[in-house]
C-alpha cells in the first residue's frame, strides 16, 4: 500500500484511510466550485507475490443511474370518449428532450471520464 500512497501524492491526490488497504481518493480541487469525483481503491493479497488493487468510482447521488431518460419519446393517454365509455383510449405521441443542459465554458469531464483518467493516472504512476 505504501506504493499507491506514493503514486498518490506524486499525482497530487488526496485520501483519506478506511482501514489499511482500503482508502477512498481524489485528485485535489483545482477550485472550490468544481468537486472532482472520488473512488475507492482496496488492495487486496492475492498470493505471497501478487497484489490485486480494485478501483471503484464513488459517484454523487445527484446523478443517480434512475434519473437518465431511457427514451426520447413520451405518450400521453386522454380519453376520446364520455366517462362512461374508457375503454378505448387516444394516444399522442410527443417529443421530449432529455439532453442536459449545455456545458458552460470550460467546463471539465464527465465525472466518468475523470474517474477513468485518475485511474489510468495511477496505474502508469504506478507501472514505473
Amino acid at each position: 500500500m505504501y506504493e499507491v500512497f506514493r503514486a498518490m501524492k506524486s499525482l497530487d491526490m488526496e485520501w483519506k484511510v478506511l482501514n489499511p488497504y482500503h482508502v477512498i481518493a481524489r485528485k485535489k480541487p483545482e477550485n472550490s466550485v468544481v468537486d472532482p469525483p472520488k473512488m475507492s481503491l482496496q488492495l487486496y493479497q492475492v498470493d505471497q507475490r501478487s497484489y490485486l488493487l480494485d478501483f471503484k468510482s464513488l459517484v454523487d447521488d445527484e446523478s443517480s443511474p434512475g434519473s437518465a431518460c431511457s427514451s426520447r419519446h413520451a405518450s400521453v393517454s386522454m380519453p376520446s370518449k364520455p366517462a362512461g365509455m374508457r375503454n378505448s383510449r387516444q394516444t399522442i405521441s410527443m417529443d421530449v428532450d432529455c439532453s442536459p443542459p449545455p456545458s458552460p465554458p470550460g467546463a471539465k469531464l464527465s465525472q466518468t471520464m475523470q474517474f477513468f483518467e485518475m485511474c489510468a493516472s495511477l496505474i502508469g504512476t504506478l507501472a514505473r
